[in-house]
């Protein structure tokens, strides 16, 4: 799927999230993103393999706290409300928002549920080393900056009676389990959360492992629901090897370009891949296995040019029979899709293990 002429969605459209309904029609929200540099959130349904896109926006910035932007959305319907989480840029913040509706089509905004708690605090309430060194350069944007929080996704069902998110404060993936979204528009709920944050498994899903995903993991597609464990589709990100001083430079400029948006940086030497792992259906904190390579990487000319080179970030992810679909965006640019034998991935996460 590529930009149209649509103002909103001129320079690209990425990172898609899919939702099928009981008729097996897909429902994919997608960030789009105008020659201004604003994301929205568009619309397609896709019906037997014919995508029809939506002419207007589902979701624009209209709140102080997104005025840059509403992206990277993962959509999970629980009972009969559909949840859309996605990440309401203000042009210095990158924070977990989340929005409801019951028929897909009108959407009731419901607030900022991230820590909004400053980064130089946050820094002396956790106590892992990891998270500290990686929330450092955060401190260059001031005082007012919050913790940077992305990559948030709801599972399909509670557990344990429990809403549980998934979200990424770098470098891992973490956990999130509430009654209520309203805990999480809480300050106390955060402090207490950032303070014990990679104690438990109660805190942390996902730690980086292998050398493909060495720099920082992220959430990708909504959980699906297996007899083998919740199967996590994510991405992993790699830093290539260009010398150290090359390498703290692209880690900075990096870190700017990703949270900031304020300029795009084709050259910097950085890898996004697909992966793949099992974990606990009734504890998402405890992992059963993962892939020991990628699910698949930037290999086409699609994948590898773009608004950002070598990226693949999935998002959506749809299963029929054994045929497991995963929609992803390609180079910050594109959507592209994938499809693989859902027994054989889980097999092979077995032999890995």
């Amino acid at each position: 799927m590529e930009p149209t002429k649509n103002e909103w969605e001129e320079r690209a459209v990425l990172n898609p999230t899919v939702i099928k309904d009981n008729k097996g029609t897909e429902h994919m929200f997608y960030r789009a993103v105008s020659k201004d540099m604003i994301s929205s959130i568009g619309y397609a349904k896709i019906t037997n393999g014919k995508i029809k896109r939506f002419d207007k926006p589902i979701l624009t910035p209209t709140k102080k706290w997104e005025k840059m932007g509403v992206e990277d959305q993962r959509i999970t319907k629980i009972g009969n409300t559909y949840y859309l989480l996605y990440i309401a840029f203000d042009g210095k913040n990158a924070r977990v928002a989340y929005a409801i509706s019951n028929n897909l089509k009108d959407w009731e905004k419901k607030g900022i549920i991230s820590p909004s708690i400053g980064v130089k605090k946050s820094r002396r309430l956790v106590k892992i080393k990891r998270y500290r060194d990686k929330w450092k350069h955060q401190e260059i944007y001031g005082e007012k900056v919050c913790l940077w929080d992305k990559d948030a996704i709801l599972f399909p069902e509670k557990i344990n009676g429990k809403f549980v998110m998934l979200h990424r404060l770098l470098p891992d993936i973490q956990i999130v389990k509430f009654k209520d979204f309203s805990e999480l528009q809480k300050g106390d709920f955060w402090i207490n959360y950032v303070s014990n944050l990679g104690n438990t498994a109660n805190t942390v899903s996902l730690h980086r492992r292998y050398d493909w995903e060495s720099e920082h993991i992220g959430g990708g597609a909504v959980p699906i629901k297996t007899k083998k464990g919740w199967l996590l589709i994510y991405h992993g990100v790699k830093l290539e090897d260009t010398g150290p001083i090359k390498r703290s430079i692209a880690r900075t400029l990096y870190k700017i370009q990703g949270t900031f948006h304020i300029f795009k940086n084709k050259r910097l030497p950085f890898v996004y891949h697909a992966g793949a792992a099992l974990i606990d259906l009734k504890n998402p904190g405890i992992e059963y296995g993962r892939l020991k390579e990628p699910l698949f990487s930037p290999e086409h000319e699609w994948e590898k040019e773009g608004d950002v080179n070598k990226v693949v970030f999935p998002e959506g992810a749809t299963i029929k029979g054994d045929k497991l679909k995963i929609y992803y965006g390609c180079s910050d640019s594109r959507i592209g899709l994938a499809e693989l034998s859902l027994k054989q991935l889980l097999n092979q996460i077995k032999k890995d293990s």
